[in-house]
């Protein structure tokens, strides 16, 4: 086992005893040995962020310590015992991997095309005008300025006509009734949470900005994407 031998001490020590003065000694000997590979991982633009390793490490010791640690005890079930540090590396990557498809900008992949990312700053318009948008900036005008239409229209069509207004602009828009509703409630939060994504503020950024969390932010930006695909605008994968 060579240097592996003080990590297999704690993990069949958590194993053995299952008590909490095991537990956080296990932690302090792996959270070294899981940061770097955390780091490491091909998870597209999200390695730009700071806080995604710490993510990643915080699924990583969830999934050791769920179920009354389960997956410790069947590790030290495995006769051999495996490679240990490469047994960690395939759970950062597993990891990594559920950390990367629950963000909202990745678009997972189906039969007919494969997985990719979307951003709001590299959408354009299927239908705006007859000249395709030559500049990041002109898509960037594009989006903005169809969601701020959006939100006019449906803030005034839901003053008079009230829930009406949200079948009639639902066939309108060729969109599903949801997105309609959901402007009506929160129309200047996707204004305010798009302009600021689009000039590059990070989601923690964006929220802090606007007063709300991030998982709302998140929200908003997945919201938003959703009603630009069902409207035509496209998203070039990366």
């Amino acid at each position: 086992m060579g240097d592996d031998k003080p990590l297999w001490d704690r993990f069949r020590a958590v194993a053995a005893t299952g008590s909490d003065a095991d537990w956080k000694a296990l932690l302090v000997e792996l959270e070294p040995e899981l940061t770097p590979m955390a780091r490491n991982q091909p998870i597209g633009r999200l390695r730009d962020r700071e806080d995604s390793p710490r993510e990643i490490v915080t699924r990583v010791v969830a999934r050791l310590f769920n179920k009354d640690y389960a997956a410790i005890k069947k590790l030290c079930a495995m006769e051999p015992p495996p490679e240990l540090r490469a047994w960690l590396r395939v759970l950062v990557r597993r990891s990594a991997i559920d950390y990367m498809r629950e963000h909202p900008e990745f678009d997972r992949g189906n039969a007919e095309r494969s997985p990719r990312w979307i951003s709001l700053a590299s959408l354009g318009s299927g239908e705006a005008v007859a000249n395709a948008p030559s500049s990041l900036a002109e898509k960037r005008a594009q989006v903005i300025a169809f969601i701020r239409a959006a939100v006019d229209e449906a803030a005034a069509a839901f003053k008079a006509e009230g829930d009406e207004a949200l079948f009639r602009l639902a066939l309108e828009w060729k969109v599903t009734r949801i997105h309609v509703r959901r402007i009506v409630k929160s129309g200047d939060q996707y204004v305010q949470v798009l302009t600021h994504v689009l000039e590059g503020l990070s989601y923690p950024e964006t929220a802090a900005k606007l007063g709300i969390s991030r998982r709302e932010v998140e929200l908003t930006v997945r919201y938003i994407e959703e009603l630009l695909r069902e409207r035509r605008f496209g998203a070039d994968p990366e």
